[in-house]
């Protein structure tokens, strides 16, 4: 068997894995326990290596993070604020599940991540901030954050909010927002979206969306402008913006402010919706739908709305809460809908993976030794791979390459082996893939020859000697004239040829004391050159055929051309002139 090297199980693991045609997958696991092949112990330092729309998977583990917030004119931050994680760019960061993965601040940014002083609209003091570059992007389909399957929390220190997007969009989507300490400062949202820049209806556009979560705490979507306390910090930026709850739970209020546009539906909000001058009507960017609008929701802390405009809410369940301010209420629904089971389970799919070498059914002796890949991917991440034979472990290996020794046992002789490799995700999930070897009888031989002696032959025969008959004088006219040959060489190689030996007008016909002044030409064919030019002979050995090969009795045709021209003197008597033929070889 051949060993497969880890360069090529690698490349085969990337062909089970589940990626893109351009994107990377990075894998982060705090401990390494569950997904031992991860890159990266941190999230943050996974989101710093990772390019843009690039994903970064996170196994089981309670992670501690600490960094420095992205700062500058068009995206600013606190002085001396922090965050647990830092995101400037799209990527998709996915959770095993809410129960398994916890994101807090580390211990060594204090009891604080606000810096000098809280400041809502910037991107410090959060557990977890997304923002943009400054001078980077910041259009939703150009810098958007997908985040699942985690829990964020931050117990001991305090924090502005457990997720803020500010200047960006994004979705979090299956997560759990827990305990944020709160006695810190005045804010302690569970999410905030806000903005520090200008826009127009037919610039920007951003989107935050909550899915199947549960936020223990205040969600904020703002779209004013300008720093905290400042005159336009009610002032509407003109960014379109939208912030949507789905299917979610939150427990706690529901702001919307300045311009914000958005929907509830399908959630569960035991705190007030907040309309702030919000933007109620219809969508300046698509007139035909409500720029917000609540459905098919249980809005059990009421709904205000201080604006002018009529905010679109039927369809909700109310219980005894009311609604203050303008409201399109249309019908209630009499009973609650079905309570949430949030967050939503986190799908984690099975491992995958091959033998790849041997790939059977195959041979293989029982005393020969053998070194059986594995190729394994997963969603999250592989733990481990087992390889047993008929049963029997042979190793269990938790990194790649997943390369293992083996060899079959006397006792296998004549028998079918079944390889079969046990692959374990992170969560415990297994799949199982095979090959088989067959170990064969063993056998005894001997080897004898049969032998036979070919001598050394080169052999060539001619027949009647080749005659023009009579020349016509005063006549122009070729005269031809053939003979036969019968060739036999055992070499590797032959060649033919013809040579006129004579001292006086070597490839001339003499008669006597006179000459033909034209020369003599001649050609050879046989079965497999049939068309061979005529060539001058002379001193000079003429090559008539040549053979790449043996051959035994091949008939060879040699012709000769003799030209005679109307105006040649010929002398009464016969020209006549004697060759030699060559069989010669340098291959014998």
């Amino acid at each position: 068997m051949n060993r497969v090297s880890a360069v090529v199980a690698a490349a085969i693991i990337a062909a089970l894995a589940p990626t893109s045609a351009y994107a990377s997958t990075w894998t982060v696991d705090d401990d390494k326990a569950d997904c031992p092949n991860a890159a990266f112990t941190s999230i943050q330092s996974a989101v710093n290596q990772a390019a843009p729309w690039d994903t970064v998977v996170i196994c089981a583990g309670t992670y501690y993070e600490q960094s420095v917030p992205a700062s500058g004119n068009n995206s600013p931050s606190q002085t001396g604020s922090r965050n647990g994680l830092t995101i400037t760019k799209p990527l998709t960061i996915k959770g095993a599940g809410a129960n398994k993965v916890t994101i807090r601040p580390a211990a060594a940014l204090g009891a604080s991540l606000a810096g000098t002083a809280p400041y809502l609209r910037d991107g410090g003091g959060n557990v977890v901030t997304i923002s943009r570059q400054s001078g980077g992007s910041s259009d939703d389909n150009e810098n958007f954050l997908d985040l699942s399957g985690v829990t964020i929390e931050s117990p001991d220190a305090y924090a502005e909010a457990a997720v803020a997007f500010f200047n960006t969009s994004g979705r979090i989507a299956n997560s759990r927002i827990g305990t944020i300490k709160s006695d810190g400062g005045p804010y302690s949202y569970g999410l905030v979206m806000t903005n520090s820049l200008q826009g127009a209806e037919a610039g920007i556009r951003r989107e935050v969306t909550i899915e199947k979560s549960l936020v223990n705490g205040t969600v904020l979507f703002d779209d004013a402008r300008g720093a905290d306390g400042a005159a336009t910090t009610t002032t509407r930026s003109g960014i379109k913006a939208y912030g949507n709850v789905v299917g979610s739970r939150i427990a706690g209020s529901v702001g919307y402010t300045y311009g914000q546009r958005g929907t509830i539906s399908g959630s569960e909000i035991t705190g007030q919706v907040v309309l702030t001058d919000a933007e109620t009507g219809p969508d300046p960017s698509n007139p035909v739908v409500r720029a917000f609008s609540a459905t098919g929701s249980s809005l059990l802390g009421g709904l205000t709305n201080t604006g002018s405009t009529a905010a679109l809410v039927g369809g909700n369940f109310w219980g005894t809460s009311t609604t203050t301010g303008p409201v399109e209420l249309g019908t209630t629904l009499s009973e609650a809908p079905a309570p949430l089971s949030v967050p939503a389970v986190t799908v984690d799919a099975p491992p995958t993976g091959a033998i790849v070498d041997p790939y059977g059914p195959t041979k293989v002796a029982w005393d020969e030794t053998i070194y059986p890949v594995v190729v394994a991917a997963d969603d999250f991440g592989v733990k481990s791979v087992a390889l047993s034979a008929n049963g029997v472990p042979v190793a269990s290996k938790s990194t790649v390459p997943y390369e293992f020794e083996y060899r079959p046992a006397y006792g296998d002789i004549g028998k079918r082996v079944v390889l079969t490799a046990t692959i374990t995700d992170s969560s415990g999930q297994t799949s199982i893939v095979s090959t088989e070897l067959d170990v064969p009888v063993v056998t005894t031989s001997t080897t004898a020859p049969v032998t036979g002696t070919v001598p050394a032959t080169l052999a060539l025969t001619l027949g009647t000697p080749p005659t023009f008959g009579a020349f016509t004088p005063g006549i122009d006219k070729d005269y031809t004239a053939t003979t036969e040959a019968t060739v036999t060489s055992t070499a590797g190689d032959a060649t033919l040829t013809v040579v006129d030996p004579s001292p006086t007008a070597p490839g001339h016909l003499v008669n006597g004391a006179f000459t033909l002044p034209q020369p003599l030409s001649a050609r050879a064919t046989n079965a497999a050159n049939t068309g061979s030019p005529f060539g001058t002979v002379s001193g000079a050995a003429l090559t008539l055929l040549t053979y790449g090969a043996p051959v035994t009795s091949d008939k060879v045709t040699v012709e000769f051309k003799q030209p005679i021209t109307k105006t040649d003197a010929l002398r009464t008597g016969t020209y006549t002139k004697t060759l030699t033929y060559t069989l010669s070889t340098l291959n014998p």
